[in-house]
């Protein structure tokens, strides 16, 4: 299906690039304003051009906080086959993107140049999103038969990698946060796209549920490779001379078992596991094992990890799901140095908790609970006074068809987080009600609404993209 983008015709990229319309009406609402009313027209609409491009340094005019300039959240509605970005802080939406489904599993993945990457489904493309300017498709590369995984770019944004499973018997998004995985041993497909001319690369790899970095002097494909429980490496210069055959990894290191979430951190690969955080050095395309953090004793292990953008310090979660009763699940925020393995770990409390969102000063974690759902911030600084800590708590209330007491969470309506890269603002989507709460962290208080034009049924998916910005975090999120 073309994608048809709100705005005015633009260049197409690699593919044809379809239609544009003049935008729908959206509206941001100050916290402290009424709600619009529907069909009310509060923002234009219209392109940057016509003078909403946020000027360095901009101050948003809700929480007085500093953001990052040019910044832009990008908001994915997979269940309505929709991508909307918004200019921040003016959170006046440029473009609304139909007819791509992006991968909740696989995540979105901003670059440096204002490019956000992402894995449609409905037309099982690569996509990349240009969200300055006029918003617009400008590539999309055909990947081979497989239940795409996970997705990573090396640090200089020349290559992405794109893995896929051959068999994956995949339970919904549970096996993240702790529940049962049947997965068919089988083969993976790793699938290397040149950034600069959308040209794919692929090779059959032995696997199961891939996980994939890239990085390291040769460029080198770093797989998680939980069918035999290894991390292992692949050249890139070996996937462009073998395109279309089965590889066998140059080197590999024994990890625990049931691995799930990957960040590469300068030369330090890092994966969670059963047995911990383990982590192997990689060095001239080859890995050697470092060590294993042992996870927090009362509540278990991680499977979705995050990384600085300085690379410093590796985020993520510990939950503790025993029992059916979600409501009583325990979690703890879990801050690792990857140079050292010194750890920090700070209770969060009980209820349903999916994902984080990460930024230079604050990670953000949503705690849907029978009362209320809660928003936790956590100062992840190295050397603040605050590490560690827990900043400020913001109640959101509880969420229309979200988790019921007596009936198991997955599949009811959820909220997603994503942070400015500045922690000036985190944006915090309801699922079922097309709105996004917009908070400052600082202040630790609700600062406005952004009502998107559709529902956002499960969530929905949210990103910032900031560009000129290097992050050292090149997986998919």
């Amino acid at each position: 299906m073309p994608d048809k983008i709100v705005g005015r015709v633009g260049a197409v990229g690699l593919l044809a690039l379809a239609l544009f319309a003049p935008a729908a009406a959206t509206a941001f609402t100050p916290a402290a304003a009424a709600s619009p009313q529907p069909g009310e027209q509060v923002t234009s609409g219209e392109p940057e051009a016509a003078g909403a491009t946020a000027s360095p340094g901009a101050t948003d005019q809700t929480s007085g906080t500093r953001v990052g300039p040019g910044s832009r959240l990008v908001v994915a509605d997979p269940a309505a086959s929709q991508v909307h970005v918004y200019a921040i802080p003016s959170h006046r939406r440029t473009a609304t993107i139909t007819g791509r489904t992006p991968s909740g599993h696989a995540g979105m993945l901003p670059l440096r140049d204002g490019r956000v990457l992402f894995v449609d489904e409905t037309n099982h493309e690569l996509v990349a999103l240009q969200v300055t300017g006029v918003p617009r498709i400008v590539g999309a590369v055909p990947l081979p038969e497989g239940e795409v995984t996970h997705i990573a770019v090396d640090p200089a944004n020349r290559y992405a990698v794109v893995a896929a499973a051959e068999e994956h018997d995949h339970e919904e998004e549970s096996q993240e946060i702790g529940q049962a995985e049947e997965e068919e041993e089988g083969h993976g497909i790793l699938t290397l796209v040149d950034l600069g001319t959308y040209t794919p690369s692929s090779v059959e790899v032995h696997s199961a549920h891939p996980g994939v970095m890239i990085g390291g002097e040769p460029l080198t494909i770093v797989h998680r490779n939980d069918a035999d429980n290894t991390l292992e490496t692949f050249p890139v210069s070996a996937i462009l001379a073998s395109a279309g055959g089965h590889l066998e990894p140059t080197s590999s290191v024994p990890t625990g078992a049931a691995g799930h979430g990957e960040a590469l951190a300068g030369d330090l690969a890092l994966t969670a596991t059963d047995a911990g955080l383990d982590t192997a050095r990689l060095r001239a395309g080859s890995l050697t094992p470092v060590r294993t953090v042992p996870w927090p004793a009362e509540t278990g292990r991680a499977f979705y990890v995050r990384l600085s953008a300085d690379g410093r310090n590796l985020v993520t979660y510990t939950s503790n799901e025993s029992g059916d009763d979600w409501q009583n699940w325990l979690h703890d925020a879990f801050l690792v140095d990857p140079a050292t393995g010194r750890s920090v770990t700070t209770r969060l409390g009980t209820g349903f908790l999916f994902r984080f969102g990460l930024s230079d000063r604050y990670a953000g974690y949503v705690l849907q609970q029978p009362g209320g759902d809660k928003v936790s911030f956590v100062d992840v600084r190295p050397g603040s006074s605050r590490y560690g800590k827990i900043t400020a708590n913001v109640q959101l209330g509880s969420l229309p068809g979200g988790p019921a007491v007596g009936s198991p969470p997955w599949g009811t309506q959820g909220r997603r987080i994503a942070l400015d890269p500045t922690g000036a603002l985190a944006y915090v989507s309801g699922g079922g009600t097309g709105r996004i709460s917009v908070i400052s962290p600082d202040h630790g208080r609700t600062v406005g609404t952004i009502t998107t034009p559709t529902r956002l049924d499960g969530g929905g998916a949210l990103t910032v993209v900031t560009p000129g910005r290097s992050d050292a975090d090149t997986v998919g999120r």
